[in-house]
């Protein structure tokens, strides 16, 4: 039996999120066009035969701001130290590897190059040259598309070849270790993030205040009196079809219908407030 955990780190929007779901063949992760859309690491389990893979899907490589910033940060350097192997993640435009995080490391490292059905054939192989002769460090260079899947067999093949002798860590029926109501909470910041522009997104948290039988409460927390104006809308109408549409998306995940009951409440600059950020499950 062969067993490890796979930490998947890249920029934002290089596709880990994507990445992972299309592995486990399930929606662990939330994926919208927007950057740092994760916030958590996400944890996804695939078990076939005699191995399982445990994913850790990270938030985006980026310059913290903020104590949320900084606190997702953590969490990628958090995951890097669990892993048995690597995934660093890279679209096909990126030609620089953030070294920082990578150089040194004592476990495998791929690099995963995704969105190649974006690229031109000819132009493949000379990228994958130009990056092996710069970075040295790769143990293995794949070629992916995580959206339409290509490679991806390839990828789980040299995948277990890296992959550490031992124990499952999870019930063979396990996709993820996290609650029902983390990923009723990640539902509705997917929601979110699609159906609202500029900063809003970035501004809210959703926080599951009850979750009983068919009844969820769920608060959405902004920073200023003038973003809970932009997520209600007008006549409350805006807030109403973000919530239908979540409610629909969560009553398929639950395999239940449920009654949604979602409110809006200002905490001004939570993002810069630690002791909030970390009552909120962000702790780095």
């Amino acid at each position: 039996m062969k067993s490890g955990y796979v930490t998947i780190i890249g920029r934002p929007n290089v596709g880990k999120s994507t990445l992972m779901n299309h592995l486990l063949g399930d929606k662990v992760s939330i994926v919208t066009p927007k950057p740092q859309t994760t916030r958590n690491r996400v944890l996804g389990i695939l078990t076939e035969g005699e191995y399982q893979i445990v994913f850790l899907d990270t938030p985006g490589i980026f310059k913290p701001h903020t104590e949320l910033d900084r606190a997702m940060a953590s969490s990628i350097e958090l995951s890097l130290r669990d892993a048995d192997i690597i995934y660093y993640m890279m679209d096909n435009k990126e030609r620089d590897i953030d070294d920082k995080l990578v150089e040194g490391t004592n476990v495998p490292l791929f690099l995963l190059i995704n969105k190649i059905d974006k690229i031109e054939k000819k132009d493949l192989l000379p990228l994958i040259e130009s990056i092996s002769t710069r970075y040295k460090y790769f143990k293995e260079i794949i070629p992916i598309s995580a959206l339409k899947g290509d490679g991806l067999e390839d990828l789980l093949k040299t995948t277990l070849a890296y992959l550490p002798e031992g124990s499952f860590y999870y019930p063979e029926d396990y996709v993820s270790d996290l609650p029902e109501r983390f990923f009723v909470a990640e539902i509705m910041r997917e929601k979110i993030y699609l159906h609202y522009g500029e900063e809003i997104p970035y501004s809210t948290n959703v926080i599951v205040e009850e979750m009983k039988d068919k009844y969820i409460r769920i608060k959405i927390i902004v920073e200023k009196k003038s973003q809970k104006g932009i997520i209600i809308g007008k006549r409350g109408e805006k807030i109403r079809g973000v919530a239908t549409e979540a409610r629909k998306s969560i009553e398929e995940f639950l395999g239940r219908h449920i009654y949604l009951d979602v409110w809006v409440k200002v905490l001004k600059n939570w993002r810069k407030r630690k002791e909030i950020v970390r009552r909120f499950g962000y702790f780095g």
